[in-house]
C-alpha cells in the first residue's frame, strides 16, 4: 500500500515537472482553426491542439498530412499551416503600447500563409532553410519542398530575401513569385508565366491556399486564374469622397441684352492755381532786407569806434533811407512811408 502511493506520488510529480505542463515558456497566441491531426512539441513532451488552445513560444507545430492548422499571435500575426508543414516558434517579444516587439519564425518545410500583425515591420524575423526573409507590410505564401528548395509568393506588400552569401532579392509586385534553391541561389521575381522550372510545380500543392483561402484571410486580394494568366490586377487607393462645398452657387450670367451695372462716378480733382507773386514785392523786398544789414553793420563799426560817446549808443538805431514803393497784397495803391 505504502509502495503504491509513492510510486503515484512520483508519476505526479514527473507530469509536474513536465515542461509543457509545468507553463515554462510564455503563452503567445492560440489554434483557431484545427482540421484533422495538428501538434505542438516542446522538446520531448508533445500535445494535439485543438480549436482555442494556447501555443508558446519555443514550440514546434507540425501538421499532418490532410491537415490544415491556423493560429493567431498576440500581435494579431496570422499563420495558415498547410498539409506536412513544421513551424518553429523561436521567439515572440512583442509590446503592444509601443508597438515595437522581436518576433521570430522559423518554417522548416510544407506550405504557409503569412499575414503580418500590428507590430512593427522591422519587428519580424522569418528564417528558412535557404534564406531570411524580412517584411514590410506582407501577405505572402511559401513552400519549402523536401530538398529545403522554396518558393514565395507575394500576395500584397513586399519581401526581401537574403541569402547566407549576402546576396538580397526584393519581392514588391503582387502576384510574383521568386524562387530559392537548395544551394540558396535566389532567381529574379517573376510571374508564374515566365518562371523557369515551373513545368516541376504543381500550383495547388505548392500554394493550397490560393484556391482555398484560410480563415484567418479569407479575402484574398488575387486569384488563382489571375496569378497563372499573369493578369494581375493594379490596386488603386480609392479617392477620399469629396466634402460638400459651402460656396454659394454662381448667379446667372447676364444676357448682352441687359444693360450693364451704373457705377459711381468718378471722384474729381479741383484744380486750384497757383498764386503769381510780383515781381516788383520780390525786388522791395531784397532791397529792404540789403537797407537792414547795412544799418546794421554801420551801427556795429560805431560803437566799436572811441569817438562814439558810450551813453548815446542804442540798438537798433532809426533807419533814415529811402524806401522802394510797396504794393499791397490787397491791391491797395502804390505807398511810400515817411
Amino acid at each position: 500500500m505504502l509502495r503504491a502511493s509513492k510510486i503515484s506520488i512520483c508519476v505526479v510529480l514527473g507530469l509536474l515537472a513536465s515542461p509543457a505542463l509545468a507553463a515554462k515558456t510564455p503563452r503567445i497566441g492560440e489554434a483557431v482553426k484545427v482540421v484533422n491531426e495538428v501538434r505542438a512539441e516542446f522538446e520531448r513532451d508533445v500535445r494535439d491542439l485543438g480549436r482555442g488552445d494556447a501555443v508558446h513560444q519555443d514550440e514546434t507545430v507540425e501538421v499532418g498530412s490532410n491537415s490544415v492548422g491556423e493560429i493567431v499571435l498576440e500581435d494579431k500575426t496570422k499563420l495558415a499551416l498547410g498539409p506536412g508543414s513544421r513551424l518553429l516558434l523561436d521567439k515572440f517579444v512583442y509590446n503592444g503600447e509601443r508597438g515595437r516587439g522581436d518576433i521570430v519564425f522559423d518554417l522548416v518545410k510544407g506550405t504557409f500563409r503569412f499575414v503580418t500583425g500590428v507590430a512593427a515591420k522591422n519587428s519580424y524575423r522569418i528564417r528558412t532553410p535557404t534564406a531570411a526573409l524580412t517584411v514590410r507590410g506582407t501577405i505572402f505564401d511559401v513552400y519549402i519542398d523536401d530538398d529545403s528548395g522554396m518558393w514565395i509568393l507575394l500576395m500584397e506588400g513586399a519581401i526581401r530575401a537574403c541569402n547566407d552569401q549576402g546576396t538580397c532579392r526584393m519581392l514588391d509586385r503582387p502576384g510574383q513569385i521568386l524562387r530559392v534553391s537548395p544551394r540558396g541561389e535566389l532567381s529574379q521575381p517573376a510571374r508564374w508565366a515566365q518562371l523557369p522550372g515551373r513545368q516541376a510545380l504543381d500550383f495547388d500543392t505548392a500554394f493550397p491556399f490560393v484556391a482555398n483561402p484560410p480563415g484567418v484571410d479569407p479575402n484574398p486580394t488575387l486569384t488563382k486564374e489571375a496569378i497563372l494568366a499573369s493578369a494581375v490586377p493594379t490596386r488603386t487607393t480609392p479617392k477620399a469622397p469629396t466634402p460638400p462645398s459651402t460656396r454659394q452657387p454662381p448667379s446667372d450670367p447676364p444676357t448682352y441684352n441687359s444693360p450693364r451695372p451704373s457705377r459711381p462716378p468718378a471722384l474729381r480733382e479741383t484744380y486750384v492755381p497757383k498764386r503769381k507773386i510780383d515781381p516788383a514785392q520780390i525786388e522791395a523786398a531784397i532791397a529792404l532786407g540789403i537797407g537792414i544789414a547795412r544799418a546794421v553793420r554801420r551801427d556795429r563799426e560805431e560803437e566799436r569806434s572811441d569817438n562814439y560817446p558810450s551813453h548815446t549808443r542804442r540798438w537798433p538805431r532809426t533807419i533814415d533811407m529811402p524806401m522802394p514803393p510797396i504794393r499791397y497784397p490787397g491791391g491797395g495803391k502804390y505807398r511810400s512811408p515817411g
